[in-house]
């Protein structure tokens, strides 16, 4: 039987299943292995480091599930039940033996677990080392917020403020797991979120700000995150002076109108400040994005009218829709999976500083307005349609069609209070879920009910 407790005691870490891919492979290490020889070297230390981003790279999140699933469970998607994926998702009808939620929470705990071995490695410190582990960092804030926003009650009506998830910090072998260790409790939301704020500080402080690698979790992408982080919880002072740094310094810009099609299709231009490559050696094969999102034999997830008709006429994003406006193309268009998965790009991070204005962030050398136009100017054919003053829901709609299909909706829905509309008339689901649904947060996995009696279930799953 599966240990499903296996990011507490990792008997074999992410024993290197993406053959042919030296960059991805990582080494197996023994149950019975000491923590503290497993990583002996910057390449055993790049190699863990690298086991993490595969592990992101899984079906189970940013490789399909968990990035599609927050667009097919807010008013931007629907699932056609044309393969049967999905429904769950967009009926909002969530068992505790469902595999979505059985998979998110498996998976982001494993690539935890591979954030810990790498942190906790014993070697001397140097600016390669010190950048891996800055990744390693990142890497484990970001695995915990997703957790975080995806089981945890901070948005349930009623919701025991004590239900986060639990905060792992440590690689620990079978030997040397005990007690709660092993079968550890529920943090509180707060203390979860305080342990992501933790580990993006200790990232930036420990990422080497020469390094310029979009497909790993550097620098600024690391400070990108923080944005999202403080945006997130409600710190929007905390939003504004590191969104400024990397608006004035980072060098990256938000997309020009007449290159934003290509840009999504080829892959280039610097729009990207963090996200996770596909090869053609380490694709997933049919199970990917693209063959969920445009109309292949899977096909499984559309684009909603609500969305769709949301773009004005002279919004150069249509051109990334197909002809009925029913389907993403352009952002993933190859079929066989090869498509790079951006997790943080540019235009959020400038989204995410007009919108910490508009909620009166103070601090700000610009308007809401002004912040906002640098995506809306770039956008619309006829020049930004935004005037002063801008609201939250100014942002929240440019955020709607800047980050449509990316995985960003239902959280925006959830973390401003906004009821999830059902989006669009051939949807199954035809109600609409209040933000403060119970079914708004995964249910606990019963397999890890069932072997940890420390955890408790969430709101509405008992029963």
């Amino acid at each position: 039987m599966k240990n499903y407790i296996k990011y507490l005691v990792v008997l074999l870490f992410i024993a290197g299943f993406s053959s042919g891919c030296e960059d991805f492979l990582t080494p197996a290490v023994d149950q019975n292995k000491p923590t503290d020889s497993a990583v002996q070297t910057v390449e055993d230390l790049e190699s863990v480091v690298n086991g993490s981003y595969d592990d992101l790279n899984r079906v189970e999140l940013y490789g399909r599930d968990f990035y599609v699933s927050a667009e097919a469970m807010s008013d931007n998607a629907w699932a056609n039940n044309n393969s049967g994926r999905f429904i769950a998702q967009d009926q909002f009808n969530f068992t505790v033996n469902s595999g979505y939620a059985l998979g998110v929470w498996d998976v982001f705990y494993e690539t935890i677990a591979g954030a810990n071995l790498a942190i906790g490695a014993d070697l001397e410190s140097s600016t390669e080392v010190d950048h891996l582990k800055g990744q390693a960092y990142a890497i484990r804030a970001l695995s915990h917020m997703n957790l975080l926003l995806a089981f945890g009650q901070q948005y349930v009506a009623g919701g025991d403020p004590s239900n986060g998830v639990p905060i792992k910090t440590e690689y620990l072998t079978a030997d040397e797991a005990e007690g709660d260790d092993f079968i550890p409790s529920r943090d509180a939301v707060a203390d979860v979120w305080a342990a992501v704020e933790s580990d993006l500080n200790t990232a930036v402080s420990m990422l080497d700000e020469s390094s310029d690698v979009a497909t790993e979790m550097d620098y600024w992408a690391a400070r990108a995150l923080q944005t999202r982080y403080y945006l997130y919880t409600g710190q929007n002072d905390a939003v504004i002076p590191i969104a400024e740094d990397i608006i004035n310094n980072s060098g990256y810009s938000i997309t020009a109108a007449d290159a934003l099609v290509e840009t999504w299709e080829t892959g280039s231009g610097p729009n990207s400040l963090f996200e996770l490559a596909f090869t053609s050696t380490d694709r997933l094969g049919t199970d990917n994005i693209a063959r969920i999102y445009r109309p292949t034999n899977y096909g499984d997830v559309q684009v909603s009218s609500d969305l769709y008709n949301a773009h004005q006429a002279d919004d150069v994003r249509l051109n990334l829709y197909n002809a009925a406006g029913d389907r993403m193309m352009s952002k993933y268009s190859d079929v066989l999976g090869t498509d790079n998965v951006r997790v943080i790009r540019y235009a959020e991070v400038v989204l995410n500083y007009a919108e910490a204005i508009a909620a009166g962030g103070t601090g700000a050398q610009e308007t809401a307005l002004e912040a906002l136009n640098r995506v809306a100017d770039n956008r619309y054919d006829n020049g930004s349609p935004y005037t002063a003053p801008v609201s939250v829901d100014d942002v929240l709609l440019e955020r709607r069609l800047e980050l449509a299909m990316e995985g960003h909706r239902l959280y925006d829905l959830l973390r401003t209070g906004r009821d999830i509309e059902v989006g669009d008339a051939n949807s199954a689901r035809t109600q609409l879920i209040p933000a403060d649904d119970y079914r708004v947060a995964l249910p606990i996995p019963d397999a890890e009910i069932r072997a940890n009696s420390n955890i408790e279930q969430n709101e509405g799953y008992n029963n």
